[in-house]
Parts: C-alpha cells; structure tokens; sequence
C-alpha cells in the first residue's frame, strides 16, 4: 500500500531586510511553549546533517549553489520540529506564521521557506518525499536562498522534520556535503599468543582538506615475557658450560 506523504511547505519572499511580524489575535490569551534548541542526541545531529548534505546533492545536480548550514537557523527548525509533533501546520500553536520562529531567533531575511514533515525514518526517506513534491523541491532547489538549517525531533516512534531555507546577513555557516560529515574513528587491535609479536593498528579518519585522506599508524611492540625466555636460555647455557668446564 502506497504511504501518504504527510509533508507540507511554505515560502515567503520579503523585500530586503524586512521581517514577517505575528498578527494579533483579537480576543485570545496565547502563550507559546519554550521548546529545546538542541538535537538531543548524537544519532539526530547526524540526521540532520545528513538531510544537509542530500539538499546539497540535489542543488549540485541541478547546477545550483549549495546551501550553508547555519546553527542558528537549525536552532528555529528544532524548535519547528517539537511544534509540529501537536500541530502539523506552517501556523504555530500560538496562531502565528512559521517564520515567526526565525525571526524570534533575532533573524532577519529577504527570502524565507519551510518544509516540515513527519513519519519518515531516514533522511533518505523524508528527502525522497520532499523531492517528490513540487511545493517541497521548489524550496529544496530555490535559487533565492543561501542558507539552511535542519530540525530533527523523536517522539514515541516517529520522527519530525523541519527544513529552514533563508537569505540573511544575519546568519553564518558552512556547506555540508557527504564527504564533510566526519567519518568514525575505528580502532582495531590484533591479539597474539605468548611467543609471537603483538601488532597494535589503529586507524583514523579524519575530516580534513582532503575528506578521504586516512592516517594510519602501525605500532610493534616485543613481547617481555619472550624476552625473559631468552635470557633465562641463555643463562642456562652459559651455565651449563661453566660446569662442563670444571670436568675438563
């Protein structure tokens, strides 16, 4: 059975530097929930940057610039992300736009977007989604924006995403693409028995000019109690001799 796509967008373009303010809601008490402004985890950072990076390879592949990450944008996201697990919707829970959560982060834009969606379990999967929706890939591959930043929320089983796309002096960033993210350090370490030389190899990647450039270092070390064998042969032969010695 074919999954509905449970995503929606959102864009607005402003002149200059001018901000999208929140419309009063007449006759309404609202107050907004403080949500965290961080990932949470390890495994949501890699997320993120993850969907970072495929944004980059759909721009590439349709000769467009890449985007930067910007902390402070993915900041507004996260906090998109959290909202949208009780209110799917471009309109925040206190009634205002979705671009309400950049502005509150102290940005100012000519050119804003936003992409949410929930359900799918892998940047790959909510990438497909998105590129598979033309209100989504027209924010993923708009030639307006310079900048992006990623919301990644778990709740009780299912993720929530957020994409951030925005045009700002405001904001400072650096591209990511799949060859920036930091590969894990791995260590393998080989055991020998008693008479053998123990080899201790530990390789590590490092993201540097040149992301697949690999450092390996091969330490060899003796093994002591081989070394005290030796001596005590050796000792027993000289031994040995002094007594034959002694008969001669």
């Amino acid at each position: 059975m074919k999954r509905k796509l449970t995503s929606i967008a959102a864009i607005c373009a402003v002149m200059l530097s001018a901000v999208i303010s929140p419309l009063p809601l007449s006759g309404k008490t609202v107050t907004q929930t403080a949500y965290a402004t961080s990932y949470g985890s390890e495994q949501l950072q890699e997320y993120a940057y993850q969907v970072a990076a495929i944004v980059n390879r759909e721009r590439a592949a349709n000769g467009l610039k890449l985007l930067k990450y910007s902390d402070t944008l993915s900041d507004a996201a996260i906090v998109r992300s959290n909202e949208i697990q009780t209110y799917f919707s471009h309109t925040r829970p206190n009634g205002t736009s979705c671009f309400t959560a950049v502005t509150d982060m102290g940005i100012h834009y000519s050119y804003i977007g936003e992409n949410i969606a929930y359900g799918q379990k892998s940047p790959e999967d909510v990438m497909n989604a998105w590129m598979n929706s033309s209100g989504h890939r027209a924010n993923i591959l708009s030639g307006n924006f310079d900048y992006i930043g990623i919301g990644v929320t778990y709740r009780n089983g299912t993720y929530y995403w957020s994409q951030f796309f925005a045009s700002s002096d405001d904001l400072t960033g650096d591209v990511i693409t799949s060859d920036s993210i930091p590969a894990e350090t791995t260590t393998t370490t080989t055991t020998a028995t008693m008479s053998e030389t123990v080899t201790t190899e530990v390789t590590t990647t490092t993201a540097t000019s040149n992301p697949a450039e690999t450092v390996t270092t091969t330490i060899i070390t003796e093994n002591k109690d081989l070394n005290n064998i030796r001596s005590e042969i050796i000792r027993m032969i000289c031994k040995i001799k002094a007594i034959y010695s002694s008969y001669r």
